[in-house]
C-alpha cells in the first residue's frame, strides 16, 4: 500500500473502516467525488477531501495531484480503471440479484 509514498505509516482511523484497495484507486475515487460535487455541494477542495478520506480510512493520502496527472496520461480508451471496475461489478451484482428474484446476498 505504500505505493509511491501515497500511504506512509497508517494513522489512527476514526472508524473501523480501512482502505485495502490500491492507493491510486482511492485517489481516482477522490477526484470523481470532487468532480461530481457530491460532497458539501462541491464546496470542498481536493486536499480537504483527501484529508477527510484519510481520516475515515486510516491512511494518509499524499501526492494526489501527481497521481491524478498519471491517471491523465493513461493511454487506454478509458483512463478511469477503478471507476470502470466499480460500475461493471455493481451492474453484474444487480443482474445476478434479478436472476435470483431480487434477493440481495449479504456478506
Amino acid at each position: 500500500m505504500r505505493l509511491h509514498g501515497l500511504f506512509p505509516a497508517p494513522q489512527k482511523s476514526v472508524s473501523n473502516l480501512h482502505w485495502t484497495g490500491k492507493a491510486t484507486d482511492l485517489v481516482e475515487l477522490l477526484y470523481a467525488l470532487d468532480t461530481c460535487d457530491c460532497i458539501n455541494n462541491g464546496e470542498i477542495g481536493v486536499e480537504e477531501l483527501a484529508d477527510a478520506l484519510s481520516e475515515i480510512f486510516g491512511v494518509e493520502i499524499k501526492n494526489c495531484y501527481n497521481v491524478y496527472m498519471n491517471m491523465k496520461r493513461r493511454k487506454d480508451d478509458s483512463r478511469t480503471y477503478f471507476l470502470d471496475e466499480l460500475r461493471e461489478k455493481l451492474n453484474k451484482r444487480m443482474v445476478e440479484s434479478d436472476l435470483k428474484g431480487g434477493k440481495f446476498k449479504k456478506r
